[in-house]
């Protein structure tokens, strides 16, 4: 590890650098603490990778009154080479910093597996959300290293090497899309077959959460951003609601495609009642456990994703406020259409 703080943070041969709206050749956003700071103090930073040569490099989010923030925190040469976890937790250590992510929890088990970056993944054992009874599926409980850190976040211990660094790591695989497993997509006669089979027999539903668990947003990339890498986030579950002023409120969990950092949104429709087309939307930070949880609770309520019967789901609403009670959002914004 070296730091060097004369790097450029565009490629002087190409001119080509980082554009703002665009997801460079790789980029995460992380939470950084001070070593030789007061308990909960955090800094968010900026990882940039590039490939020739390979290096990523960290920058502390822009801060006028922060000169560090002009240069970079550090340098790391061929950072996929070896255990690229424990190799930056070192360097960050080394650099006065602490990352606060998946990597540095004890909740996080590191897993023969990387994603599509090439990241290590890890699998979350954080299991308070839900009884001890129910298993958090695979494909929800896998997290990267780099994955935004949750409200339950934990400090391990001394950082190791990986003990299956030697082993050659495995592409996970994606999750199902229900575009994809729809019925609408095989030839007539297929689905004709299909329906003439279930006829007269009641649909038996899975209760099997690995076989439950589908993107909702369909076969391409999602419409949001994510806020730890910039990748697409897809919708797994949503229900919908009323506020007390009578306007449409969904809940619904989110879960990127790339770092599979998992996120409850809040979204409220105020433009039947207020003549600006107001809308109110806030993300916050969840928990594997936490977003299975949300889901059983959406999955419990037939058709929740429909507002047509909002008006008789106060109770979940109440339950929805309540976990978010204390919380704090990522992101909070309100919007008015004219």
């Amino acid at each position: 590890m070296t730091i060097n703080q004369s790097f450029q943070l565009f490629n002087l041969a190409t001119m080509s650098g980082v554009f703002p709206g665009a997801r460079t050749q790789t980029f995460q956003r992380l939470r950084l603490q001070p070593l030789q700071a007061p308990t909960g103090e955090t800094r968010w930073a900026q990882v940039l990778w590039y490939a020739d040569p390979a290096a990523c490099v960290v920058y502390l989010q822009n801060n006028a009154q922060d000169e560090r923030a002009a240069t970079p925190l550090l340098r790391l040469a061929e950072p996929l080479t070896g255990d690229f976890n424990q190799q930056f937790q070192t360097a960050l250590h080394q650099a006065g910093w602490q990352l606060q992510s998946c990597g540095s929890c004890r909740f996080w088990q590191i897993l023969n597996q990387r994603n599509v970056d090439q990241l290590p993944t890890g699998r979350c054992v954080w299991q308070q959300a839900v009884e001890e009874s129910v298993a958090v599926p695979a494909l929800l409980a896998t997290q990267t290293n780099l994955a935004l850190s949750c409200p339950h976040w934990q400090l391990a211990g001394l950082i190791e090497p990986a003990q299956n660094s030697a082993l050659l790591p495995q592409q996970m695989a994606p999750m199902r899309k229900a575009a994809e497993i729809s019925e609408s997509k095989l030839p007539y006669w297929h689905r004709a077959w299909k329906q003439l089979i279930r006829w007269g027999q009641a649909p038996i539903p899975s209760k099997i959460w690995e076989e439950k668990l589908i993107e909702r947003s369909g076969v391409g990339a999602g419409t949001e951003a994510c806020f730890a890498c910039q990748g697409r986030i897809a919708n797994l579950g949503a229900l919908a609601v009323e506020t007390a002023e009578g306007d449409k409120q969904t809940f619904s969990v989110w879960r990127c495609r790339t770092c599979y950092t998992t996120y409850l949104n809040n979204w409220i429709d105020r433009w039947e009642r207020l003549d600006n087309l107001e809308t109110e939307e806030t993300y916050y930070r969840v928990a594997p456990a936490e977003a299975l949880a949300l889901l059983i609770m959406i999955d419990d309520v037939v058709g929740g994703d429909h507002p047509g019967r909002r008006r008789e789901r106060h109770p979940q609403r109440g339950h929805f406020l309540h976990f978010m009670q204390g919380r704090t959002p990522l992101s909070h914004q309100i919007k008015q259409g004219r």
